[in-house]
């Protein structure tokens, strides 16, 4: 068991160390790192076991990715276009979710695996597509604050539908369970946010505010009991990691107040945590996928289904803004809402885990966050070239 963990370490340390070859050839390091793991599991060599340790360490990462997401939010990009972004965030969510839920379902008949589909397609990859923003240098432009607020939008929606979903299914009351967990996941959520911001408060006002090492012991601390407190009421973990670090974002310029002048800020050191952890994260769910057969007809039709609906569920939302936006801002801005990989990815690992998605759903989820991530790394750079050309006709 010790000769496996360690060898489950060491392959996502070579994951790691291999991160500077993705970013570098623009590769989805995601759908790729899952891949790996895919062929290190009983899927493929069978050279590693996902056993016990690994499933706890796994979980940690992914409590942890979530709460560095949460931190990254920018919440003054999200007010200085709260409007729009939220309408665009709504529609890309709720398109996305039926569109989604439809193409599974016409494949796999089955409601609880076509509800995971529907809220995995829901979500937006912010780091993917700000990078992707940032790189075209639109990132400051109209269409890059939309983005950032309807990205936001869309995260906080995923994971809200994420914790009703667990819970409602897990309790095996179906629909009508879900319904009642939105609310109760609604109270919860809402009940711990005013205590994760009271706390923060308390950490600005303390002396411990000063000292960089013990305030980011206590932010990851937060986080961990964040999401005990989320699994303690039924809901996912991840969802208090995620509230966690979005509360504290909230608070991120007066924790750094102290360290101005230091390399490296709480955000970046956060950031460096998550690009840490991500591989393990993506590898255990390679491991965890114990069959594939690319043979198999129903799962190229499932894999095409699922990204055709996961790339017309984020193209038509910027259509709900049609007045606000050009023709070619509003291509840009929904190619920009396509990547999907980590809050999908973890929406699909909680569905694997709770065995209401098969491996035949994860597949295609991996595959589409493959898809959407390489169209839209290639569609993007060519659509912000030419926005601000002469003969761009406003709509």
């Amino acid at each position: 068991m010790f000769f496996n963990l360690i060898l489950f370490l060491t392959a996502s340390l070579l994951m790691v160390a291999c991160g500077g070859v993705f970013e570098r050839f623009k590769l989805p390091q995601a759908a790729l790192v899952i891949f790996v793991g895919v062929l290190l599991g009983p899927a493929g060599f069978s050279l590693i076991r996902f056993g016990d340790v690994e499933q706890v360490l796994s979980e940690l990462a992914v409590i942890l990715i979530l709460f560095s997401a949460g931190y990254d939010i920018h919440w003054s990009h999200f007010t200085a276009a709260i409007k729009p972004g939220i309408l665009v965030g709504l529609a890309g969510v709720f398109l996305s979710l039926l569109l989604g839920f439809a193409a599974a379902y016409a494949v796999s008949h089955d409601i609880d695996e076509a509800l995971y589909v529907g809220i995995a397609l829901s979500a937006t990859s912010i780091g993917l597509s700000v990078a992707l923003m940032h790189h075209a240098a639109v990132l400051e432009s109209r269409v890059g604050q939309i983005l950032l607020a309807a990205a936001i939008v869309d995260d906080i929606l995923v994971l809200y539908f994420l914790s009703a979903t667990h819970v409602g299914l897990s309790s095996g009351n179906g629909l009508g369970q879900i319904l009642f967990s939105l609310l109760m996941s609604l109270l919860v959520l809402s009940g711990l946010s005013v205590q994760l911001w009271l706390l923060n408060v308390l950490m600005v006002r303390s002396p411990v505010n000063r000292l960089t090492f013990f305030r980011r012991a206590i932010a990851v601390i937060l986080a961990l009991l964040a999401a005990w407190v989320t699994a303690r009421f039924g809901l996912s973990p991840v969802v208090g990691g995620f509230v966690s670090g979005a509360v504290a974002a909230a608070f991120k310029a007066r924790f750094t107040q102290s360290t101005k002048g230091k390399q490296t800020t709480d955000s970046e050191f956060f950031t460096g945590i998550s690009r840490l952890f991500s591989p393990l994260f993506f590898l255990a769910i390679g491991m965890q996928i114990t069959e594939i057969t690319l043979a198999d007809d129903d799962l190229i039709r499932y894999a095409l289904l699922v990204i055709a609906a996961a790339v017309m569920g984020k193209l038509l939302a910027p259509w709900v803004i049609a007045t606000v936006l050009s023709l070619r801002e509003r291509w840009l801005l929904g190619f920009a809402l396509l990547p999907r990989a980590e809050v999908a990815l973890v929406v699909a690992s909680v569905g694997l885990q709770q065995e209401h998605l098969s491996h035949h759903a994860m597949i295609a989820l991996v595959l589409m966050t493959l898809a959407t991530a390489t169209i839209a790394s290639s569609v993007i750079p060519v659509l912000a070239n030419r926005l601000n050309s002469p003969s761009e006709n406003r709509q």
